[in-house]
This record gives C-alpha cells, structure tokens and sequence, in this order.
C-alpha cells in the first residue's frame, strides 16, 4: 500500500537543490556506491542520452549504479518521443479514418513518452522547474544540465515550426 502526502526526495537530492524548510536529512537512507555503466543494448537516441548526460548527473551525485534501470528507462521515453515526433514531421498529424480525418496514432505515442520523460527528468533534478531550485557547488554553476538538454532536443527536431535543424 502506497504512503500518504508528497514522495519524500531524495537526500542527495535535497542536498543539491536545498532544503529551505530545514527539515533534517535522513542520515539513514541508503548511499550506493556503484559506479554508472550504460546498460548492454542501447542504441540510437537513448544510447545518445545516455552518453550525454549520465556522467553529469553522477558527477553531481543524482544519479547512482542502482539507478541504472530507471534512467534507462528515461533514456528511452526520450528516444521514443523524439523518434515518434520526427515521424509525425514526415507523415501529419491526422490520418485517414473511415469518418474523415483523425487523430495520427503516433501522437499519442509522442505525448506519452513525453509526459514519461518529464516525470523521469523531474526525478532527477533535470527540468526547468527543479534546476531553478538547484544549488550546486561553485565548479558545477557553470553547467546546466537542462539547457543542455533543451538544446540536444532541439537540434534533433523542431516540432514548434516543423523545420530540421
């Protein structure tokens, strides 16, 4: 059975973005120590995520080996949603039904990946909402994981004017 009220975040998490209401931290939650390796088999997009920002969100201590899974599991809502938004570019956005046009397929696809992708970016400190609550230590000021993130999506596609970049 779930628990009641708001997901407690992470301690590292909480470290990184700040605890204004100064509660204290849990000194008892579990710190793994696993380094993060790129699991066996991903390719294209998600591999590309991947690469991209795994070695900066460990840096920062967000992302750990037993994370993994989960991160896998962004990397590849984000492959999909793109991949699905770049095929929405060639194809329209309505398909021939047997009452007129309709809704294409693919757009559902596109949307729910990219409401998957958000719920996992915010999990990992990656959306704009939680980078403005971060407060990471002086070398790390300079890199903004979401902007890099925003830039990599739009130089992949531009689904706003439909123009490649």
């Amino acid at each position: 059975m779930s628990t009641r009220g708001r997901k407690p975040k992470p301690s590292q998490l909480k470290r990184v973005q700040g605890n204004p209401g100064k509660r204290p931290l849990n000194r008892r939650e579990p710190k793994p120590q696993s380094a993060v390796k790129r699991p066996r088999g991903m390719r294209g997009l998600p591999r590309k995520f991947w690469d991209e920002y795994a070695d900066e969100l460990e840096r920062i201590g967000v992302l750990t080996g037993v994370d993994t899974a989960v991160f896998r599991l962004a990397a590849e809502a984000f492959g999909f949603a793109i991949e699905a938004a770049e095929q929405l570019k060639q194809t329209g956005f309505t398909v021939d039904g047997r009452d007129g046009p309709k809704k294409h397929p693919l757009a559902q696809v596109w949307r729910d990946n990219a409401q998957l992708f958000r719920q996992f970016a915010t999990e990992f400190g990656m959306t704009p909402s939680s980078r403005a609550r971060l407060q990471l230590p002086a070398e790390a000021e300079q890199l903004s994981i979401a902007d890099e993130l925003m830039r990599a999506a739009a130089a992949m596609i531009d689904i706003d004017d439909g123009t490649e970049r």
